[in-house]
């Protein structure tokens, strides 16, 4: 029984992270050993639990009904210990990625404040402005800026953004006034390569679509910003990024009566996660913050 409940736990490691490899990360395992566990598993019980492909893991019928139960196996385990303990105290890793642009942002401070009240849990930060696969890189939790695609993870709004157009005082000064958006059509723009070739400026009830024009792009905000301070365009870069640039003169508002569209903020995360998993405990942990 001792070997189920240890095969049972693998597995649905294995589920949760997407892969074999992933898994065996996480447990600090080899990929063999993961593999193995859940075939012996499979041959005690009679039934395949995993369908195994090149690309993804997916559950048979017996394999979601196993999966249901050891969840609530880890679920119940961890509640004892927490309970025999006399503290709420978690462990083990929470792997998190966010926008290199980010750091800095108060998102960080609230991570670093859940990291300080969470000692037992081993917390890795990946700053990366690329939208990183969560079940290849064995990522517990992601949280990402603009519009996304559609998945099968949960995903969830938990706040905005604000960006202000801006630019170098030698290339405004290199063009006449501008008073309104399509003032700018003309003007080179540093563009994120993520996110999407327009822009939406507004004042009061107007509100108005510029398609972003121009040679120069980068996969980081923070190069973006370094390019626009270096008079190559406009850009909308996020509040945090610019503050001092623009306090010191380096950049400069562009059509100050006009705000751009917020960025939305999301948190993106795997589906089935437990009420005791540290993905949750920083969620809750976000939400009471």
């Amino acid at each position: 029984m001792i070997d189920d409940l240890k095969a049972m736990a693998i597995f649905a490691e294995t589920i949760k992270r997407g892969s074999f490899r992933a898994a065996a990360n996480a447990l600090d395992l080899s990929p063999s050993v993961v593999s193995y566990q859940i075939t012996k598993l499979e041959e005690r019980l009679g039934s395949a639990l995993i369908y195994r492909s090149t690309r993804k893991l997916s559950m048979t019928a017996e394999g979601e009904v196993l999966y249901a139960h050891a969840t609530h196996m880890m679920d119940q385990a961890e509640l004892g210990i927490r309970s025999v303990s006399g503290h709420d105290h978690a462990t083990g890793r929470l792997n998190v990625t966010l926008p290199l642009s980010m750091n800095g942002d108060i998102l960080t401070e609230q991570l670093a404040a859940f990291a300080r009240e969470n000692p037992g849990i081993d917390c890795h930060f990946i700053f990366d402005d690329a939208r990183l696969d969560l079940v290849a890189e064995g990522i517990d939790i992601a949280f990402s800026l603009g519009s996304l695609p559609d998945s099968a993870l949960n995903v969830k709004r938990i706040g905005t953004r604000g960006r202000t157009l801006v630019c170098s005082p030698d290339y405004y000064k290199k063009h006449e006034e501008p008073h309104h958006p399509r003032d700018l059509k003309d003007w080179d723009w540093i563009k994120h390569d993520i996110l999407p070739g327009n822009r939406t400026l507004y004042k009061g009830k107007e509100r108005v679509d510029t398609n972003l024009t121009g040679h120069v792009s980068a996969n980081s905000s923070v190069a973006m910003v370094e390019f626009t301070v270096a008079g190559l365009g406009l850009c909308t870069a996020g509040d945090w990024l610019i503050e001092d640039h623009l306090k010191e003169g380096r950049l400069i508002r562009v059509l100050p009566e006009w705000d751009v569209e917020e960025m939305p903020l999301y948190a993106v995360w795997h589906g089935n996660i437990s009420d005791c998993s540290n993905t949750r405990r920083l969620l809750n942990f976000l939400a009471d913050y």
